[in-house]
């Protein structure tokens, strides 16, 4: 499978390592524009420009500075996102670091990076018809929550053996997402393409294509968007924590790891059939080749009150087992995924997904 793997949007939060309030200073290198405008957290907005090869300036970066009075942040907090373009750079990397050195920024972490990966098809499986068969019910999703389905109603058209056109008012799927922009990450299938036909083309992108020799008529993109509170998570494999930093998406191979990771967790499907009384058995569709990956599980500070509420889980993921009954044998799905949606609600889920495979079927009632 060939695809390409970019970084998408970068904001990182940084700490201004000055006596004094931050203020910029032209260099050769970067020059600087304050807006009439604030943010949300911060009440001055700057854009970062470079000099291009036509004499003129290109935009590199935004910075946000001095937070608000009253705000939770330190007065030395600074907020950095790069543009867009400046992202597919071959040296954005030198030049991010080189901005962050002339201003005296020190990196604290990330605030959001989306990572993406652009194709033609899925190893096993064309986008589209993933999609199609995941709207008819035929693909299951592993994991619950929120999510989307995007499609254009009326539009394109046919033409028959005259030439003469035929309106097709079919539906055309563009797009599959799941979770939202509120989530700690979510994920994104899109048809890339015609997002630059019709919302703005993007050069830059079209390029890396060119380079990867993908079909540029018919690119697909999955983009997972993660936040500050995402890019922190247990290795489920190792018991260790894992904290996604800038030097860790720097180098390719540490971008992919991550990347996979969180497709492997958000982004996962199986063949739907009646009765499948545990999804950790059955086979994934497989998206990708073979690629490294954590094992993603999710941090949470635990109290001890969540005892009675794992011993609510397990009882209802044995119910079926436990008493005898063709009625209650029937349920057994149902009172399984109220077992799976009680763990969700209580930040279970992990610790319900690592259980209920050890657990021995108890002797009936």
């Amino acid at each position: 499978m060939t695809y390409t793997l970019a970084i998408d949007w970068l904001t990182i939060f940084c700490i201004y390592q000055g006596d004094s309030d931050w203020e910029p200073r032209e260099t050769a290198n970067f020059s600087y524009k304050r807006e009439n405008f604030g943010t949300r957290c911060f009440s001055r907005f700057f854009r970062v420009r470079v000099p291009n090869a036509e004499g003129g300036v290109d935009e590199f970066a935004e910075i946000q500075a001095t937070p608000h009075e009253g705000n939770v942040l330190p007065s030395y907090a600074v907020m950095v996102r790069f543009v867009n373009r400046t992202l597919y750079l071959p040296d954005f990397w030198e030049r991010a670091d080189a901005l962050l050195c002339e201003n005296l920024f020190s990196c604290n972490g990330i605030s959001r990076i989306d990572i993406c990966a652009d194709f033609n098809d899925f190893a096993t499986i064309a986008p589209l018809r993933l999609i199609e068969q995941f709207a008819a019910k035929k693909l299951r999703h592993i994991g619950r929550g929120v999510g989307a389905l995007y499609f254009n109603h009326g539009k394109g058209a046919e033409f028959d053996e005259r030439g003469h056109r035929i309106e097709d008012y079919g539906v055309q799927y563009t797009g599959l997402s799941f979770g939202n922009h509120a989530s700690d990450a979510h994920v994104y299938l899109y048809n890339k393409t015609l997002e630059l036909m019709t919302q703005g083309d993007k050069p830059w992108i079209r390029d890396t294509w060119i380079q990867a020799g993908l079909d540029i008529m018919n690119v697909w993109r999955l983009e997972v968007s993660i936040k500050s509170k995402g890019l922190k998570f247990r290795d489920r494999k190792t018991k260790e924590d894992v904290s996604v930093d800038v030097p860790m998406v720097m180098e390719t191979a540490g971008l992919d790891k991550i990347y996979h990771t969180f497709v492997r967790k958000l982004f996962s499907f199986i063949r739907n059939k009646p009765k499948i009384s545990n999804v950790s058995r059955e086979p994934r569709i497989i998206l990708f080749d073979d690629r490294p990956a954590y094992d993603r599980g999710i941090i949470r500070n635990l109290s001890p009150g969540n005892r009675m509420e794992r011993i609510l889980i397990k009882t209802l993921h044995q119910f079926a087992d436990t008493y005898r009954g063709f009625s209650i044998w029937e349920s057994r799905e149902r009172t399984q995924g109220f077992a799976e949606s009680l763990a969700y609600a209580t930040g279970l889920h992990d610790w319900y997904e690592d259980k209920k495979l050890e657990w021995e079927t108890p002797i009936h009632k």
